[in-house]
């Protein structure tokens, strides 16, 4: 739960230590992009252990689309568009790509291992429907936690969310 708090404020804070953690683990990838590699330091290994806990209780609110990945964050209705796409995400050639990478041109730019044929096809014009009047802007991306109303992580909710047993969904 702590270690949570520290990925929040790496994500929407831009201090000195968050520009050196940068620097030195992300390059330029996002926080949402990158893993552990052997050689890491202890604290940023088990930063990278608990990302993906820690990112299924958020969601994006999408600007410039350089933090957001496209099928695995949440950033259009309540799920990541793996979910809710999932046949085009079992074919998908680059499953850890940006928003910003896809939504660039006026055609998404997605590059398939299959052809899109049958219920395949009908994803996809549901995807490109679903994405059609989407606009990216220029403001960063900003990440809002979900286990409140007001969108500020604590420390108390991800801690309440380790010890449920059965979690809400």
């Amino acid at each position: 739960s702590l270690l949570s708090k520290w990925l929040f404020r790496l994500l929407i804070e831009d201090g000195i230590w968050q520009q050196m953690l940068t620097n030195k683990y992300l390059g330029s990838k996002s926080l949402t992009q990158v893993t552990s590699k052997p050689g890491d330091s202890h604290f940023w290994t088990r930063l990278m252990n608990v990302k993906e806990d820690f990112l299924k209780w958020g969601s994006f609110k999408v600007g410039d689309g350089n933090q957001t990945r496209f099928w695995e964050d949440v950033w259009i209705n309540n799920s990541p568009l793996k979910v809710q796409f999932p046949s085009l995400y079992n074919i998908v050639r680059r499953k850890n790509v940006l928003v910003a990478e896809v939504m660039r041109d006026r055609t998404l730019n997605l590059s398939f291992r299959r052809l899109i044929i049958g219920h395949k096809l009908t994803e996809w014009q549901h995807l490109n429907d679903k994405l059609a009047a989407f606009q990216l802007k220029e403001e960063h991306d900003e990440f809002l936690w979900g286990m409140n109303r007001y969108g500020n992580f604590s420390v108390r909710s991800m801690y309440l969310d380790a010890i449920d047993t059965n979690p809400p969904f």
